[in-house]
């Protein structure tokens, strides 16, 4: 234990180094001149997938007809990665009430994850967080800066972390300032939040669109005991971006918005999950892969039209860890999207609907290395050339991951 604190030292030491700090190290902590103590973690992990008509972890079906030209299902393949490996610092400056992350992967631009070709460190999370409370406070106000989740991202239980779930968010971070205050009332715990955040990301146009202000966000987590283990989970979230479409000579500002709540119920060894949304001219939310998703504007003859969106996941869980020792978990669930007022867009290749059910066991090595595997069928409708907006595309996927948390 001893050697590994060590080794996680010399480790940290060394990437601080390499990154321009002069640093001294303690208990596995590197702290700069400012008195900020950083700690590396992260994770290495690897995928191995065989799918068929789809894509390399994808979370749609092929389409039928692309451009009117009958597509040819795809035969089995064989896809790896291991650029979901992450790296991060947590940050803490006791002194000044801060702490903060900086965080990356090997999914940028270069990777050919398909393939376990050599992706590009990459930029997840990077912020700081400063407190605002005096000691013995029941309410803490604070207020973040940077780049950190969308508040209406919300976990799932498969184990596809590179893309998730049909209809589900939670791989996205964004530029936001955020501010909140936690209030502990003893059986239950909030944590309201509103952010200024850059959501236009998620607003797609055929006609010419910018931004110019940033969004807004409001969120409030919620936790209470149920007396049947750990707390129960809630939360609502409301986000809105106003954007300038420019169609007809002239520039008109438009709305996109999006409301959504979710419950996750523990049961001592059980786990429900259920999560919910709706969503106008904000199409980029939940969008299944391969950019199959309608935009959120178009041209309707001379009318904007907006596409609308509807979401929702239901997912249970089973740890037999706590049930009776064994390192053992399974997972299960559905989730799906589904688009609304797409009139002429009929006419272009697009998803009308895009569904996931999924199946996972895993199994804990030891406290820290992990292997899981997982099996998706994915369902999808699509609208567009000679495609049948009621008839469903079927793929299927089985993957292996592998992980050790550090």
């Amino acid at each position: 234990m001893v050697k590994q604190k060590m080794k996680k030292s010399v480790l940290s030491l060394a990437v601080i180094a390499a990154l321009g700090f002069t640093s001294t190290s303690y208990a596995g902590t590197v702290t700069t001149k400012t008195d900020t103590n950083i700690t590396l973690y992260g994770f290495t992990q690897m995928y191995f997938d065989w799918y068929n008509n789809q894509s390399f972890l994808g979370t749609s079906a092929s389409k039928e007809y692309s451009g009117g030209k009958l597509n040819i299902p795809a035969q089995t393949s064989f896809g790896s990665t291991a650029n979901y490996t992450r790296l991060g610092f947590n940050l803490d400056n006791k002194a000044e009430g801060i702490k903060g992350l900086i965080e990356g992967d090997f999914k940028g631009g270069g990777a050919n994850i398909g393939t376990d070709g050599n992706g590009n460190f990459r930029l997840r999370r990077a912020f700081f967080v400063k407190e605002f409370c005096q000691e013995g406070c029941n309410y803490t106000p604070w207020l973040l800066v940077g780049q950190e989740n969308n508040p209406g991202n919300f976990d799932v239980y498969s184990l596809n972390g590179l893309n998730n779930t049909a209809g589900t968010d939670l791989t996205k971070k964004i530029p936001q300032v955020a501010f909140g205050v936690k209030l502990d009332l003893g059986a239950a715990k909030l944590n309201p939040y509103i952010t200024f955040e850059d959501i236009q990301g998620y607003v797609t146009s055929k006609v010419s669109q910018r931004a110019s202000m940033p969004g807004i966000g409001i969120k409030v987590p919620v936790e209470f005991e149920t007396g049947l283990g750990s707390p129960a989970k809630f939360y609502a979230q409301f986000q809105w971006q106003q954007t300038k479409q420019t169609y007809n000579n002239s520039d008109n500002d438009e709305n996109s918005y999006i409301i959504g709540t979710g419950l996750e119920l523990p049961i001592y060894a059980f786990s429900l999950k259920g999560d919910v949304y709706y969503a106008k001219a904000f199409t980029g939310f939940g969008a299944p892969t391969d950019k199959i998703s309608p935009p959120s504007f178009y041209l309707n003859g001379n009318s904007l039209e907006k596409v609308s969106s509807t979401g929702w996941a239901l997912q249970a869980k089973v740890d037999f860890n706590k049930l009776a020792q064994v390192p053992i978990s399974i997972a299960g669930g559905y989730s799906q999207i589904i688009y609304g007022n797409l009139t002429t867009l009929s006419s272009s290749d697009y998803a009308r609907k895009a569904a996931t059910v999924y199946a996972n066991l895993a199994y804990n090595l030891t406290k820290s290395a992990s292997l899981g595997l997982e099996y998706d069928r994915n369902i999808t409708y699509y609208v567009g050339s000679k495609n049948d907006p009621n008839h469903a595309q079927y793929s299927n996927q089985v993957f292996l991951v592998g992980t050790y948390k550090f």
